[in-house]
Parts: C-alpha cells; structure tokens; sequence
C-alpha cells in the first residue's frame, strides 16, 4: 500500500484511505471525481485540538482540507463525502524516533510562527 507521508500540510497523519477508481464524492460543497481525489488521509492538528480531513491526490498532494473536532467526526463526513463507496481506513504505523522528533519538530515551529504573526 502507498502510505502518506508522516506529515502532510503541516499535520501529523493518524489514518489513511486509498479511494477505488470510481469513487466520487462532495467536500465542503466542492465535486470530487478520482481524476482529482484518489486518497484520504486524518491527520491530527498540530497547533490546537483536532484533526484535518484531508481530500488527496496520488501523490498524497491536498486537493482540499476540512476541519473536525475528533477522529470518529472525520470518517462520518468522509463517509457522508463519499457516499456509496466503502473507505477502508488504515492506521498509520508507529513512528519511528527520527519521525517523533520531526514531528516535535514541526510542532514548535508552527506554534512559534503562530506566536509571532497570529491569526486573524
């Protein structure tokens, strides 16, 4: 299987999904075919409590991204998004230390950069 990236957009992958060929949904109001969307992936925030659901192409590119507050509210809407095609999540295997740290990493830089130029 083609696993994403530990990190994508800035978050920490949690699980992940590889889409079939017809697999067609709706995102944040957006029409989504396999031409544009053929991967999935939840990824925990990095900044504040939780995670993204995020719409990928093939190479694990973001086509779009959606906000959720846990785990279990992202496969409903991916379920919703997608609906009449089966997702069959996949848990990201354990890091590896190298990868801890890069995440821990990627962490503090976000919140620094956060802490100087904040949102809004």
């Amino acid at each position: 299987m083609n696993e994403p990236p530990v990190l994508l957009d800035g978050a920490r992958v949690l699980e992940f999904a590889i889409l079939g060929d017809s697999a067609r949904g709706i995102a944040d109001g957006v029409a989504l075919g396999p031409d544009a969307v053929a991967r999935l992936a939840i990824a925990e925030s990095l900044l504040e409590e939780g995670v993204f659901l995020l719409h990928c192409d093939a190479e694990w590119g973001t086509v779009i991204g959606e906000s959720f507050a846990d785990l279990q509210a992202a496969r409903v809407a991916a379920a919703e998004a997608y609906r009449g095609h089966a997702i069959g999540w996949s848990a990201f295997r354990p890091l590896t230390p190298e990868e801890s740290r890069e995440v821990e990493t990627t962490r503090a830089f976000l919140r620094e950069l956060t802490a100087d130029y904040p949102p809004g």
